[in-house]
């Protein structure tokens, strides 16, 4: 059994990794590690995952230099499975919990991207996104007159991005 804390918490990270099942970016890790569950500290949490990425045991896959998209490596899964008795039963099932409960959500974060901005005549841009890992799938933006159009469109994105796609997608390629 693993007493110190620094590698349980390790361990924690590279379990979470696992249970997500798909790459996630930098931030929604310390999010789900730090934030959302308070599991480990957030500058502690921070350093945890570089302490990973340099060892190899996680990759930085591409994306943002600020918030790259990180992925457990296959040396990160030998670890863990060596070790995995070592991280307590209730902390594996509540992270597996977690990850089957919010798994799709964090998906939609990282594939469904939408922000705006005012311009300098009042009206808003929008920028909407639908993102692969690391590429752009479709990327749109529009002008809107006002900030209440902005942000209806951005609380409507996650939802309605796969159907968005799929008429243009059938439009433009029938």
């Amino acid at each position: 059994m693993i007493h110190d804390e620094r590698i349980s918490n390790k361990l924690l990270v590279l379990f979470v990794l696992d249970k997500m099942e798909i790459p996630i970016n930098e931030d929604l890790l310390l999010s789900i590690c730090s934030t959302d569950n308070e599991w480990i500290p957030y500058f502690y949490c921070k350093q945890i995952i570089a302490d990973l990425a340099e060892a190899g045991f996680i990759t930085k896959i591409d994306g943002s230099v600020r918030n790259p998209i990180l992925a457990l490596t296959e040396d990160g899964r030998i670890c863990l499975s060596h070790f995995y008795n070592d991280i307590p039963k209730s902390v594996r099932d509540t992270v597996t919990e977690y990850a089957r409960a919010t798994r799709l959500n964090y998906k939609k974060q990282q594939e469904f991207l939408c922000d705006y901005k005012k311009n300098g005549d009042g009206s808003y841009t929008v920028e909407m996104s639908i993102q692969e890992i690391t590429k752009p799938i479709m990327h749109l933006k529009f002008v809107v007159p006002n900030l209440q159009k902005a942000i209806s469109i951005y609380n409507q994105w996650n939802s309605k991005a796969p159907e968005v796609y799929k008429s243009i997608y059938d439009i433009l390629i029938d």
